[in-house]
């Protein structure tokens, strides 16, 4: 198989993908935020903490963007900036209670979505999907960093 027949592939795969699991709109899981604005509550929630540049750099996405959906966050009481102690230029990043909230709702809604998605398959073909999944996952790693 030639390498424009993987890239048209992978191009496939992704428009397939995100709209089976609705990642594409506005309104991830019925809330009110889209995919990005609900991601950033995960790894805000995972790495208590973090700041701005972690997120920018993990999700691969611009700094100005994280800087205005976590601005939009802070003013809807979802997280709060704390200074960083060991770099006073740096401000760490936490949840509120309401963000914490927020953010356990996406996860538990998030796997009951994918569960019912994977209903209808078989254990072996889980199996061969999980399979799957972490190959792509390796292979894309070693491609991309």
């Amino acid at each position: 198989m030639e390498r424009q027949d993987i890239v048209e592939k992978v191009r496939a795969f992704n428009r397939f993908y995100l709209p089976a699991l609705n990642l594409l709109g506005n309104h991830y899981l019925g809330s009110e935020f889209g995919v990005t604005y609900a991601r950033i509550f995960y790894e805000i929630y995972c790495h208590e903490g973090c700041n701005a540049a972690y997120i920018a750099k993990s999700m691969n996405i611009d700094k100005g963007y994280v800087s205005r959906i976590l601005a939009s966050h802070e003013k809807h009481g979802f997280l709060i900036r704390v200074t960083s102690e060991t770099d006073r230029r740096s401000q760490e990043l936490y949840l509120t209670d309401e963000g914490k909230r927020r953010a356990e709702d996406f996860i538990v809604k998030s796997n009951q979505d994918i569960g019912g998605h994977l209903e209808g398959l078989s254990d072996r073909e889980l199996q061969q999907l999980g399979e799957a999944v972490d190959t792509i996952v390796r292979l894309l790693k070693k491609a991309i960093w």
